[in-house]
């Protein structure tokens, strides 16, 4: 079973990469997440695979954070929810974001995601709310919904910041001596690290 690559990026078009690993090019599915955090042109980078064997096809499914993998990894145990129907919800919103809503029981935001009707939502929270305390540890615990942390997020992507870009700006911010007491000041230091 193959748990990760390294390798060159030899292509990249949306949802699909190829991963050139030592003259052997692989053909990955991706997720928008994991595509916005990968270094940009050709350079090296470490994907983790989800390795899926079905009666007729092989599929390698590459995702840049282990959190990201063990949500999809759960995804595709809820009945009806395949592989790429498990990308694409992963491409729809960011993992924390997606966690936020199955915790939160807003199979509403979920069933907005394409090809996720209002019932494979709702069993899709009915099934993982209680499984996501396996992957979600203390350390990388997703904000409440209305959180300062979440807030800020979500203005920084209406400013035009990809997820992964303003969680790490929101990141620093967090690890400063005096952390902001409003969305409104949380935001400033936010931005004053991202330029």
């Amino acid at each position: 079973m193959i748990a990760y690559l390294r390798g060159q990026i030899i292509n990249r078009q949306p949802g699909y990469l190829i991963l050139d690993v030592r003259g052997v090019g692989y053909g990955i599915r991706v997720s928008n997440h994991t595509l916005d955090r990968l270094p940009s042109g050709s350079n090296e980078c470490i994907l983790h695979i989800h390795h899926h064997i079905s009666d007729n096809d092989q599929q390698l499914f590459g995702f840049s954070t282990t959190e990201e993998q063990n949500l999809f990894e759960l995804l595709i145990t809820v009945r009806s929810i395949g592989p790429r129907l498990a990308l694409a919800l992963l491409s729809a919103m960011p993992p924390n974001h997606l966690v936020d809503a199955i915790v939160h029981q807003n199979s509403a935001l979920i069933a907005k995601s394409p090809g996720i009707g209002k019932k494979s939502a709702e069993r899709i929270v009915l099934e993982l709310r209680d499984k996501l305390g396996e992957i979600v540890n203390a350390g990388d615990r997703v904000p409440e919904t209305g959180s300062l942390q979440n807030e800020t997020v979500s203005a920084l992507e209406a400013l035009g910041y990809s997820a992964s870009i303003a969680q790490k700006a929101v990141h620093q911010v967090q690890n400063d001596e005096q952390v902001p007491e409003n969305v409104s000041e949380f935001l400033k230091k936010a931005l004053k690290y991202l330029q």
